[in-house]
């Protein structure tokens, strides 16, 4: 168990250093990853070591151990029509009296009643079936639960893909090899870097932002389909259970208003059908037994989808703001900054969006290979003989068109 306690810790540990990507899209690609890897490794610990053990009377004669094959094979069952008859159940979904399986309607509470003749007693008539509810997750949550994690690395591959001039600029900045004159040919050429691909860049940047939404919303979603809907809410009913005093929360053989939300969402007890048929020539044999087993594995699963819970919320609040910083970038990239001065107007006009998105970073990160970068954007877009202004401006007049909010709002001639 050290082991693996230390490889849930190694897995979970993230370094703090400068990424291509925003914090936002971080969380889902970097976090969410490694959530969802960690809550698939605990499943999978309790899917290799746990099994379903069944209450199996010497008399049935029957091996407990195809009892127990069998009923993980063919899952188990609770009525959730029980789910609020506090006094009428011995574990979440099973009554007391393992025979009574329906309830009468013609009754006000409508009483519990056996949908199956009892000592050549007929059943009423009108005593209607209680609707089983089978549990099978435990045989392929864990690999489930690890498949989602592609959801949200999906997009950064892509994001990779769409962003590679970007990254490609910030490498040759970061290792000191930048040359002004060859980032203006290269980056700045129509040839080279046509208006269209940069166009293209922006709109799939949008979309990178909006798949990691959808990678949220599909995992949640996905979840509570297979958890027959009762996993939207269940960090809601887990904090408000969290609330009850301690007797109320765990006291299992007292009173409750509600169930503890975990058995909602998986139950640890449940039914289990089972055809046992054998013949010899002496004798053949044919039964249907049925038994309480319990699921172990499903307590451990209740506390791992909580917190996988609480992560794919935040992670869709996470995703929102993603995309609303972005259309804010665009905007303010867009109608927030106005250049000044006669030259730079002129510069800055003929560059798209992109190329805008160039020169920003580029000044954030060296102000002198910006200024060098201008000049020779001014010879090549303007000719040689445009007046030269310099960077960083002595007035306000000069003042570039992509500046970061703030810098420079002091100088005169600064307009939004």
């Amino acid at each position: 168990m050290a082991l693996v306690a230390s490889d849930i810790k190694g897995m979970l540990s993230i370094t703090i250093k400068s990424r291509h990507d925003s914090h936002t899209d971080q969380y889902n690609r970097i976090f969410m990853v490694k959530i969802l890897l960690v809550t698939s490794l605990v499943m999978g610990i309790s899917w290799y070591s746990d099994s379903i053990s069944c209450i199996i009377p010497e008399a049935h004669g029957i091996s407990g151990g195809f009892v127990s094959q069998t009923c993980w094979i063919q899952g188990v069952y609770v009525y959730k029509e029980l789910k609020d008859r506090i006094d009428e159940v011995a574990y979440y979904g099973i009554p007391k009296d393992i025979t009574l399986d329906g309830y009468l309607t013609n009754t006000e509470n409508k009483e519990l009643c056996p949908m199956h003749p009892k000592l050549d007693k007929k059943p009423s008539e009108h005593c209607t079936h209680m609707h089983k509810t089978f549990f099978l997750q435990y045989q392929y949550f864990p690999f489930l639960v690890a498949s989602f994690a592609i959801l949200f690395y999906v997009p950064y591959i892509f994001f990779r893909t769409a962003n590679a001039d970007l990254i490609s600029l910030k490498n040759n900045i970061k290792e000191g090899e930048a040359d002004a004159e060859n980032i203006a040919k290269h980056y700045f050429s129509k040839t080279t870097n046509p208006q269209r691909n940069n166009m293209l860049r922006i709109v799939f940047n949008i979309l990178i932002k909006i798949l990691y939404l959808v990678a949220n919303l599909v995992c949640f979603l996905g979840l509570d389909r297979l958890l027959n809907g009762e996993y939207i809410g269940y960090g809601n009913k887990w904090i408000q259970w969290s609330s009850l005093d301690n007797a109320v929360q765990y006291d299992y053989m007292g009173m409750r208003d509600h169930p503890k939300p975990g058995n909602e969402l998986l139950p640890p007890f449940g039914y289990c059908e089972v055809h046992a048929s054998a013949k010899d020539i002496k004798e053949s044999y044919a039964n249907k037994h049925k038994f309480v087993c319990e699921l172990s594995q499903n307590v451990l699963y209740q506390y791992a989808l909580v917190v996988l819970w609480f992560a794919l919320i935040i992670g869709i609040v996470v995703s929102c703001v993603g995309v609303l910083v972005l259309f804010i970038h665009y905007a303010i990239g867009i109608f927030g900054f106005k250049a000044q001065g006669p030259t730079g107007k002129k510069i800055f006009k003929m560059l798209s969006f992109r190329e805008l998105e160039y020169l920003e970073f580029i000044r954030k990160r060296d102000i002198a290979l910006y200024g060098e970068v201008l000049d020779k954007l001014k010879d090549i877009k303007l000719g040689p003989h445009a007046p030269r202004e310099e960077y960083p401006p002595r007035n306000g007049d000069d003042i570039p068109l992509y500046p970061t909010k703030g810098q420079y709002s002091d100088k005169p001639g600064y307009q939004l």
